[in-house]
């Protein structure tokens, strides 16, 4: 009989294997919530080494990290004993194939690696078309394991720092730079409906860049004219192909904090045979659009919109949809890749209700856009008399607000009651505020810490209002920087339940961010209506 090893783990042959991406419109990318749209989709040990390949990207983007060899922490889940195996009284190299078999039955990295792809347009801003695995076939103590998982992603030419698994941290602060520029636009239409945001993402991108013919012709290799940095980065001269455009409407996308159940994915293929990359939106009544903002663009074949937020009719078994004379192909890998099948498609357009159109608002103040946000909301406020503006001609609805304007506003929207409230500060009559103060004092909207020239945050804004309205209750409203026994919750709740806010890109409330002129009253419109 002999002699079983049993104390020590035998380490076997290192595997190693790499994978090639496609150009042009490449892999599809985009990002969502943790885990995003396709991230959701795996299971098991596929979800696993995503979330850990996705925290790693992230650091890389975030300039955390810049190696992007990345480590899977041995799993559960790649571990098997001999008799699960059935490789009991085997060969070890028999228990080593069959380790290779497992492998590939248990873990699917083609599509983990699609799956984070399209989960995040700018955190892979840094990428080539390569990336390679590694791993050791462990055998010992009546197991086999999979163990030192390691994933490697090949850095584009321009972002190299020292080697092409190294991303150079100049070249990673001047992408961070361009995402915060892509954040500054989700905040410029934070107060629009759904559908003005995504429209107005649409205009913002094209008129930032142009399509890239140069490097569609294969003229540059794949690197930032297929990303969304080139898109954001302020430099008129940097224009990008459709996989950038794709990129950047997803990525404003996911920073959004829609009202309705909207959400966004990147997709690739073909269209009219040609390689294409593209996004499929799905709107708040449940159904899904195509979005292709690249052909949206000044010369091209949807220009302005036709193709934006279109259906179209399916073929192939959902495939193929056809949208007039345009046909648009899902490549393979897109298969089952956000769920069963191919991603699907509304057989008509998206309509916009006619009735949640703003129409144009004429403030007459020089300063107010009729189209602007807050431009419904100056017209009320100067019509019941709550504001008459800043001066003759403007209003300064980017102006800080301060507590005793609020509070004004709020007193003249309540009617201008009647009646000496208690003052919590020395007050002179000839104040603008001096009545609204004692009236708010009186009714406990505010306490005895109180300065009336304090700017007014959002946390500030919805307290009062709240209170002005008696406090009532409304379910809670989940924000990461508004706990639940958070003096301003409540009013958040209810701020949020009324519709007087929906918070900030990116899942936010911003609690502490000042509010301007133009947001106090576009809060107190909504409350009053």
């Amino acid at each position: 009989m002999k002699k079983q090893v049993t104390a020590a783990l035998l380490a076997l042959a290192l595997v190693v294997g790499l994978l090639h991406g496609t150009a042009l419109a490449a892999q599809p990318v985009g990002e969502a919530a943790r885990a995003g749209l396709a991230g959701r989709c795996l299971t098991g040990v596929d979800r696993e080494v995503y979330q850990v390949l996705r925290d790693e990207v992230e650091k890389i983007a975030d300039g955390a990290r810049s190696s992007t060899v990345i480590r899977i922490p041995d799993l559960d889940g790649l571990s098997w004993s001999l008799a699960e195996l059935g490789m009991e009284g085997k060969s070890q190299q028999a228990v080593v194939d069959k380790l290779d078999e497992m492998l590939g039955q248990t873990l699917d990295l083609d599509r983990v690696y699609a799956a984070l792809s399209a989960d995040c347009p700018y955190e892979l801003y840094w990428r080539d078309l390569q990336y390679g695995w590694s791993y050791s076939r462990v055998v010992g103590s009546g197991r086999g394991e999979i163990r030192s998982l390691t994933i490697t992603i090949k850095v584009a030419q321009s972002y190299r720092g020292g080697g092409d698994t190294v991303v150079d941290p100049q070249r990673a602060a001047q992408a961070k730079r361009a995402a915060d520029s892509a954040r500054t636009i989700v905040e410029r239409y934070r107060e629009l409906s759904d559908y003005e945001k995504l429209d107005a993402y649409r205009r913002e991108i094209c008129a930032l860049v142009s399509y890239d013919q140069s490097s569609a012709g294969g003229g540059a290799s794949y690197g930032d004219p297929w990303q969304l940095v080139y898109v954001f980065d302020g430099d008129p001269s940097t224009n990008v192909v459709c996989e950038g455009y794709a990129k950047a409407f997803q990525y404003l996308c996911d920073l959004t904090r829609f009202d309705g159940d909207v959400t966004c994915r990147t997709v690739s293929g073909t269209m009219n045979g040609g390689s294409h990359m593209w996004n499929v939106v799905r709107m708040e009544d449940g159904l899904c659009y195509l979005a292709d903002v690249t052909n949206c663009d000044e010369g091209a074949v949807g220009a302005p919109d036709k193709l934006f937020l279109i259906g179209a009719a399916g073929t192939e078994g959902g495939r193929t949809h056809t949208a007039g004379k345009t046909v648009y192909t899902y490549g393979p890998e897109q298969e089952n890749l956000f769920g069963d099948g191919w991603p699907a498609l509304s057989g008509g357009d998206y309509e916009y209700d006619p009735e949640a159109v703003r129409p144009a608002a004429d403030t007459g103040f020089s300063d107010v856009s009729p189209g602007a946000y807050y431009a419904p909301a100056v017209v009320w406020a100067v019509e019941e008399e709550i504001t008459q503006g800043t001066g003759q001609t403007t209003f300064s609805p980017e102006n800080p607000c301060t507590h005793a304007e609020i509070l004004t506003f709020l007193w003249r929207a309540a009617g201008r009651p009647e009646g000496q409230g208690w003052a919590p500060v020395p007050l002179s009559r000839e104040e603008f505020y001096a009545q609204a103060v004692c009236w708010a004092a009186g009714q406990g909207v505010i306490g005895h810490e109180f300065d009336p020239g304090a700017l007014c945050t959002r946390a500030d804004a919805v307290s009062y209002i709240w209170a002005a309205f008696g406090r009532p209750g409304a379910p809670a409203s989940t924000f990461d920087d508004v706990p639940l026994g958070a003096a301003c919750a409540p009013a958040v709740a209810w701020a949020v339940d009324r519709g007087v806010t929906q918070g900030t890109p990116g899942g936010a409330f911003a609690p502490d961010r000042v509010c301007s002129r133009g947001e106090i009253v576009t809060f107190l419109y909504r409350a009053y209506h």
